[in-house]
């Protein structure tokens, strides 16, 4: 014997599932972004290396003061390409503390209304119980009656 609330509780906790769901996929988009936004930082910063090895070798071999000019005019691009990549990252992570604390909050209300629904199923059951045992007691009361 199910109630109309229990039916409400029911379809709001479907609802809350599929909310969950929906934080779930979001939060492993915004993962899936900060890893990649990582991996072109990390790319860069290897990048960079490259090019600072590059340019002590041809500092020990000599080089023109338009080269090593070079050289200094494109380490600032690419710092300035690494900082902006730093930023790329320091947002997609805060995108990721916010789908986290969105999932976090759909989980709750998923499981309060997880937490309604047992307390309704259990209240429904005592009745059933109490309704069944009052039955029973009738019954016999009236084979008793009926014995004799």
């Amino acid at each position: 014997m199910t109630t109309k609330s229990s039916n409400v509780l029911k379809m709001l906790e479907e609802i809350a599932a599929k909310e969950v769901e929906l934080a779930t996929e979001a939060l492993a988009k915004a993962m899936k972004a900060v890893d990649e936004a990582q991996g072109k930082y990390d790319m860069l910063l290897e990048y960079r290396k490259g090019y600072q090895d590059n340019l002590a070798a041809n500092l020990t071999k000599g080089m023109t003061a338009e080269a090593y000019q070079n050289f200094q005019n494109f380490f600032k691009k690419l710092d300035h390409a690494i900082a902006g990549q730093r930023d790329v990252v320091l947002i997609a992570e805060q995108q990721v503390k916010v789908h986290r604390t969105l999932w976090q909050e759909s989980q709750r209300k998923k499981l309060s209304y997880d937490v309604l629904i047992s307390r309704s199923d259990k209240r429904i059951a005592k009745v059933e119980q109490k309704r069944d045992q009052k039955l029973m007691d009738e019954f016999a009361t009236r084979m008793t009656r009926t014995k004799r």
